[in-house]
């Protein structure tokens, strides 16, 4: 049974996913209202299912265990489903159904392109699993140099460890493009299986996952390791405050919320927290390409959720610091660990050519590197 047909025939209309969402505060009384409208014509008004952050949240709250999430997710996939049924042209619905997709659409192509991609791995087996770091997207668009220090330190903690730089698709998979994500997500794993990779280390929760949930592959966060083997030297920063926001995709990973607190304790910083945290953490307003279906929407989450913070925000998810950066200072765990300044970025300005210059940088230096 589909989760649209879950909450037909089982949501009791009890309103405790609705007062937690800004999503369905706005779209719906009720998600079994949606789930009709859905069922009837998933193309009536298709801002409605890409309004929503897919966080999951909702499944959370929910005492019946439904998932108004998934169920926006399924109706996303029929969209893509029309196209392959009808036999129209490939990329029908972002040239033509919903234009305002085609940016991530082309993100994907570009991510996956020769371009932006890298792989290196040593030639002779190092001591224990062969390891790669996959930093993902955002962190590299963010700053290369943040990517190339947590590297050196993987380094010195896991001798020959390679490095691959790529996309795990998770954009593609939340527009419902399972195809796309299907070619994206399986080749990479194909490029692992080629180099003998046996674990994966990765910085990015979306990252973290897409693998976990798609794969059997051997996963560890950057932060797990840091927590478990100490920083390169210590930092003291004299218990300066700060709050931490909890990435949504890490929502049932407590180890790796659990890596992150320690590791910022160890550094004398002082945690404040947000309402919403770990397991009941709330979106940063940019989750699932929420502002694809309604941007307007999503700043007012993404400022509801920055006003719950009552120090510097600092994320362990890069798209999650971007998307406060609107609002404020934002930093990056990483930020902390490694540039030693919380006064970075008090002014931001976002340029998605700087992005891609900084991710084409990156691999560059990778080139020259030894393994």
């Amino acid at each position: 049974m589909s989760e649209t047909e879950k909450l037909i025939e089982l949501c009791d209309d009890c309103g405790a996913c609705v007062r937690t969402c800004t999503f369905l505060r706005h779209y719906c009384d009720t998600p079994r209202e949606l789930a009709k409208r859905f069922k009837r014509n998933p193309l009536e008004n298709i801002e409605i299912p890409y309004s929503c952050s897919l966080c999951g949240l909702c499944q959370r709250i929910c005492h019946l265990n439904l998932h108004p999430g998934d169920m926006c997710l399924e109706t996303r996939q029929k969209i893509f489903q029309t196209q392959e049924k009808d036999a129209l042209p490939n990329d029908f619905v972002y040239d033509y159904m919903i234009p305002r997709l085609k940016g991530l659409r082309n993100h994907q192509i570009m991510s996956t392109s020769s371009v932006f991609t890298l792989e290196k791995v040593a030639k002779n087996k190092p001591p224990g699993l062969r390891r790669v770091f996959f930093p993902g997207c955002s962190l590299p668009a963010y700053s290369p140099g943040l990517v190339l220090k947590a590297y050196r330190y993987l380094q010195q903690k896991m001798p020959g460890i390679g490095i691959v730089l790529n996309c795990c698709g998770k954009p593609s998979r939340d527009l419902g493009d399972e195809d796309r994500f299907k070619k994206i997500f399986e080749g990479t794993l194909k490029e692992f299986s080629l180099h003998g990779v046996e674990e994966v280390v990765v910085a990015c929760i979306n990252c973290h996952k897409m693998y976990a949930e798609n794969s059997d592959i051997k996963l560890r966060t950057i932060y797990e390791i840091m927590a478990e083997k100490g920083l390169s030297s210590p930092i003291s920063t004299g218990g300066q405050e700060i709050t931490i926001h909890d990435s949504c995709p890490a929502r049932y990973r407590p180890e790796i919320q659990k890596a992150v607190r320690q590791i910022v304790s160890q550094m004398n910083f002082k945690v404040t927290e947000m309402k919403f945290k770990n397991e009941t953490t709330q979106c940063c307003g940019a989750g699932g390409c929420s502002p694809m279906g309604n941007t307007v929407l999503a700043d007012r989450h993404t400022q509801a959720r920055a006003g719950q913070a009552k120090s510097q925000i600092v994320s362990y998810c890069a798209h999650c610091r971007e998307r406060f950066s609107t609002c404020g200072p934002s930093l990056h765990v990483l930020d902390l660990i490694f540039n030693r300044s919380s006064k970075k970025h008090t002014e931001e300005y976002h340029d998605s050519w700087r992005n891609w210059m900084n991710r084409w940088y990156l691999k560059k230096r990778f080139q020259l590197m030894k393994i």
